[in-house]
């Protein structure tokens, strides 16, 4: 038998779901951002949401917080992830929800995990639970976009972000580091820095702005950061560099430089040195991007400049571009080429005003 539906109730119960799943943000990768709400009628009997890799799955979580005595026919489990068939860190939750009892369930989207891809739902179907699917499609595929992904083509969701002027501008010629957009923007840049699993740029930027590239004008965990550098030129009074130790940091360079004199300081300093196949006189993105999938960062958050915003596009390794514009002219200033975005086909994702900046987010189909 199932779930009587009250008008816009499937929607009204994913949206729980999302919001439980959101709890995960930036600790539940490489795992998918799960929440699940079990409800009757109008009622919540227990939630839960998959915290960190090898905690209880949301549906797990939830159910057993769940009395099972408050289980009738109409007793519905919401979650915005196809449930799971396999043994992992933790048991299969299709089982889990099979043994618990509940006759109906609704999803949001499929697990494209190979190991699941379907079976979940089938298993669930096989035990005679009435399954419902594709609730809030769009909005679950967002938030684990960059896990649907990693598991796909073991390789991490890039995200480039670029700040600039009305004239494309992204940094003053000849002058100390200069802020292109203002606070508000900074303290999303930092939020985003937290949800994604690393945060990449070049060894122009670090020569040129010296960044820490650290999350501090928000609450949230440091990504992994990673510095390209073909001929690791890293100095070792950069930012990155003192406080390695403290925060995860990466250096990809030339295999000849990872076993040459410059990279043993920078490994007693707690920075994780690593070659990487060259290609036209750089190291080979695309090699780096299958390295990084294989350490299971499942996404990166890229700020360099032009040069290596250019390369990335031309590759066509970006996934999702978030662009910041300031309402302001430049003039004399660094650009980066625009019309790379020519070589791909964009949609237009969401537009957004924080402050006096517009910050566009264009994904690549």
């Amino acid at each position: 038998m199932a779930a009587e539906v009250i008008e816009g109730s499937h929607e009204r119960w994913m949206d729980r779901a999302l919001d439980l799943a959101l709890r995960g943000t930036g600790h539940a990768s490489p795992n998918p951002r799960v929440g699940c709400v079990i409800v009757d009628g109008d009622r919540i009997l227990a939630e839960g949401w998959h915290a960190y890799p090898g905690a209880p799955h949301a549906e797990a979580m939830a159910l057993s917080l769940l009395d099972r005595s408050t289980i009738t026919p109409s007793t519905t489990l919401y979650v915005n992830l196809e449930p799971c068939s396999h043994h992992g860190r933790t048991p299969p939750c299709a089982d889990a929800i099979v043994a618990s009892g509940i006759r109906n369930v609704v999803t949001g989207i499929g697990d494209p995990n190979p190991l699941v891809s379907g079976t979940g739902i089938r298993r669930l179907r096989d035990h005679g639970i009435a399954v419902e699917t594709d609730v809030r499609e769009e909005e679950c595929r967002w938030i684990n976009r960059t896990f649907m992904h990693h598991v796909t083509t073991l390789t991490p969701y890039l995200v480039l972000k670029i700040a600039q002027s009305l004239d494309g501008c992204v940094a003053r010629t000849a002058t100390a580091p200069y802020p292109v957009t203002g606070a508000g923007s900074r303290r999303r840049v930092h939020a985003l820095r937290a949800e994604f699993d690393a945060v990449m740029t070049g060894i122009g930027t670090v020569l040129a702005d010296d960044p820490l590239l650290t999350v501090r004008d928000v609450e949230g965990r440091n990504p992994l950061r990673i510095v390209l550098d073909t001929h690791l030129h890293l100095p070792l009074q950069s930012a990155i560099v003192r406080t390695a130790q403290d925060v995860p940091t990466l250096c990809l360079c030339s295999p000849d430089s990872a076993s040459g004199p410059s990279a043993e300081p920078l490994r007693d300093h707690g920075i994780d040195v690593i070659g990487i196949p060259v290609r036209d006189r750089h190291i080979d993105l695309g090699e780096a991007m299958r390295l990084l999938g294989g350490k299971n960062v499942a996404s990166v958050m890229c700020e360099a400049g032009p040069r290596v915003t250019a390369s990335l596009l031309e590759h066509g390794l970006v996934q999702e571009l978030r662009l910041l514009t300031a309402p302001f002219i430049m003039g004399d200033g660094l650009r980066w080429n625009g019309g790379l975005l020519a070589d791909s086909t964009w949609r237009l994702h969401d537009v957004e005003t924080i402050d006096a900046d517009i910050h566009t987010t264009l994904i690549r189909e």
